[in-house]
C-alpha cells in the first residue's frame, strides 16, 4: 500500500540554469505560517518522499551506514521510526510547523534523523556546523529566531575536539533575550560529564525513546518554508537564505543532476559531509528520495553518540 502511494511522485524537476528561487525572508519577525495556506500548490512532504515511499519495497535495506564494519547500518524501516519518534517529540514539546530548529551535529545518523523529523512536521532546518565559534552560533541563533536545538557533547575530528554543548551554552547565554531557544536535545552517552541547564536540556535518547514510532506527515505547500541557509562568506544579519518547500524540491533535484547526471553515479561520502559543514542538506535529501543509501564516513562524530 506505501509503494502504490508514492509511485507516482518524484522531486520537482530542476530548474534552468542560473534561475534564483530562494525567498529572503525577515526570519527575526516570522514566527510561523497558517496550518492551511490560501495560496501555494499542494506539493508531497518531502519526508514521506525520503522514507515512507521505500518502505514498501525495500524496507530492511540500509538507508544510513557508517565506516565501521561493526557498525549496523540503518534501514529504511528504522530510519522511518526514528524519524517519527522525533516527529512527536519536537511537537509535543511545543515545536510547531514554520518553526526553526537548528541542528548543531556533524554528519551522523541523528543529523539526518532531524532534517527528515522537522520536514515531517513543517518546521524549518537549519544546520549549523560545528566548526562555529560561540560569537558566530549567537549571532545565527537569534537571526534565525529558533525555538529548538538538537546538539552534542563535542565533536571529534582526526585528534581535534571540539565541545559542542559547552560552545552552545556560551552562545545563547551571548545571545541573551534575543534567544527563543526553549529546547535543547543533546546526543550523548548516559556516563557523558555534560552541564545540563533543566527545563531546556535533555538528553537525546531519554526523551525521544519513549515517543510512539508513526507520525502522518503534514500536508505542505509549494510556499512552505523548510530549510534556512546561511551561504559561506556571506555576514552581517539576515544574511540567510530561506526556501520553500518548492524551491527546496527545485534545488534538490538541481544538485543531484549536477552532480550525478546520469541517474546512478554515486556521491562520495566525503562531498556529502563537506556540504553538510556548509550548512547544505539537498544532497542527502537527494540521495534518500531516490533510495540510495547514505554512507556517512565518520571523520566528524559527536562524542559518545548512542546511535543505537
Amino acid at each position: 500500500m506505501t509503494r502504490m502511494m508514492y509511485d507516482d511522485v518524484s522531486i520537482l524537476s530542476a530548474p534552468a540554469m542560473g534561475q534564483v528561487f530562494p525567498r529572503m525572508t525577515d526570519h527575526a519577525a516570522f514566527h510561523g505560517v497558517l496550518a492551511q495556506p490560501a495560496h501555494g500548490q499542494r506539493m508531497l512532504n518531502i519526508s514521506a518522499l525520503c522514507v515512507d515511499r521505500h518502505l514498501g519495497d525495500h524496507a530492511d535495506r540500509p538507508a544510513l551506514s557508517g565506516p565501521a564494519a561493526d557498525a549496523r547500518p540503518v534501514s529504511w524501516r528504522d530510519l522511518h521510526e526514528r524519524v517519527c519518534r522525533l516527529a512527536n517529540a519536537l511537537t509535543d514539546q511545543g515545536v510547531q510547523r514554520g518553526d526553526r530548529v537548528v541542528i548543531h551535529l556533524p554528519l551522523m545518523v541523528e543529523g539526518v534523523v532531524a532534517v527528515l523529523a522537522c520536514m515531517r512536521i513543517g518546521a524549518v532546518h537549519v544546520v549549523l556546523p560545528p566548526a562555529l565559534g560561540a560569537t558566530q552560533l549567537a549571532e545565527r541563533l537569534a537571526d534565525c529566531g529558533a525555538v529548538a536545538v538538537l546538539t552534542g557533547g563535542e565533536t571529534i575530528r582526526d585528534t581535534d575536539r571540539a565541545p559542542l554543548k559547552a560552545t552552545l551554552d556560551a552562545a545563547l547565554d551571548a545571545a541573551g533575550s534575543r534567544s527563543r531557544v526553549r529546547l535543547v536535545l543533546v546526543v550523548a552517552a548516559d556516563d557523558a560529564d555534560i552541564m545540563m541547564r533543566p527545563g531546556r536540556d535533555h538528553r537525546h535518547d531519554a526523551v525521544v525513546d519513549w515517543y510512539e514510532p508513526d507520525y502522518p506527515p503534514e500536508a505542505m505547500y509549494d510556499d512552505d518554508p523548510l530549510f534556512l541557509l546561511y551561504p559561506a562568506g556571506r555576514t552581517g544579519r539576515g544574511h540567510g537564505v530561506t526556501y520553500t518547500s518548492g524551491a527546496y524540491g527545485r534545488l534538490t533535484s538541481y544538485t543531484m543532476g549536477m552532480l550525478s547526471p546520469s541517474g546512478d553515479a554515486g556521491i562520495p561520502g566525503t562531498l556529502l559531509e563537506m556540504a553538510w559543514n556548509t550548512g547544505q542538506t539537498a544532497l542527502i535529501v537527494g540521495m534518500l528520495a531516490k533510495g540510495d543509501t547514505v554512507t556517512l564516513n565518520g571523520h566528524a562524530r559527536a562524542d559518545a553518540a548512542t546511535g543505537h
